[in-house]
């Protein structure tokens, strides 16, 4: 273990720097928090996005069908008209041929437009049937997609609110967390700042059963009780982070009596160097 001396740019106890670590090592963790919210922001707009796309596509495709239909239901109709005056049309040149060639010419002009004719009524039919049965389907997509769009926007504006709250609270924590640093040694301040860098965000921990909470080594006798006592500042020597008994910091009334070591247990990787 190492002990840092309680003393810097502002005259503090070890229990009121331990107060101040403690607050320090919260604000750090919401900070964190706070930015992986905002982090973490894109890939959930994506997420949203992706989700209101695959159900927009099926939507689209169904879209895209029925107005297919209708565009080829129009076009027909236009050229049946104009196959019905051709019908009329070589109908009457009929009667007016005057020979077996020409009459022959004139019978297969017409055979030819009924042909057409009845291909195009034919697919006509075929699509007032299937344009019947998906304009239902149309109605019911378009309100589910309307339902869906207005969840999307809902689901963005919850995610920009929680961004923007996310960035406050960051701002906040920040400006909180610089002033207690301030009030620290300077180089507790720097080495706290080190831990937290080496070990992923948790530089203090708990001290229970005279064991250190993030790696398990046993604390000597000594090192615990100036822990319990909060009247020294340690250090893990395996973790390296800053170790602290909760009970310790609590107000007088509060705290409890004296706790012995269990019996017959040897402290190891303890104490002050």
């Amino acid at each position: 273990m190492s002990s840092l001396p309680a003393r810097g740019r502002v005259k503090l106890e070890a229990k009121e720097q331990l107060l101040k670590m403690v607050r320090i090592q919260e604000l750090a963790l919401e900070i964190a928090g706070a930015q992986a919210v905002i982090e973490n922001a894109p890939t959930r707009m994506d997420e949203i996005e992706e989700r209101f796309r695959d159900r927009n596509t099926e939507y689209v495709a169904l879209k895209d069908r029925f107005d297919e239909i209708e565009k080829d239901l129009r076009e027909r109709n236009d050229e049946l008209g104009e196959l019905e005056e051709s019908k009329k049309k070589y109908t009457h040149d009929l009667m007016q041929v005057q020979n077996q060639r020409e009459y022959a010419a004139t019978l297969k002009e017409i055979d030819a437009v009924k042909a057409q004719i009845a291909e195009h009524e034919e697919a006509v039919i075929q699509g007032m049937e299937e344009t019947e049965s998906l304009g239902p389907q149309l109605e019911t997509f378009s309100a589910a997609i309307e339902v869906e769009r207005k969840k999307v926007g809902e689901e963005r504006a919850e995610v920009e609110k929680e961004v923007a709250d996310a960035r406050d609270q960051v701002a906040r924590g920040q400006e909180e967390r610089q002033r207690l640093e301030v009030e620290l040694p300077a180089s507790l301040a720097h080495s706290i700042r080190r831990v937290e860098e080496l070990r992923h965000g948790r530089f203090l921990v708990k001290v229970e059963d005279g064991m250190c909470q993030a790696c398990y080594v046993r604390i000597r006798p000594q090192a615990a009780q100036e822990i319990r006592a909060a009247s020294h500042i340690h250090a893990c020597s395996q973790c390296r982070r800053f170790l602290f008994y909760e009970p310790s910091l609590k107000p007088a009334a509060e705290s409890p009596g004296p706790e012995k070591s269990p019996a017959g247990v040897e402290a190891i990787d303890g104490g002050s160097v």
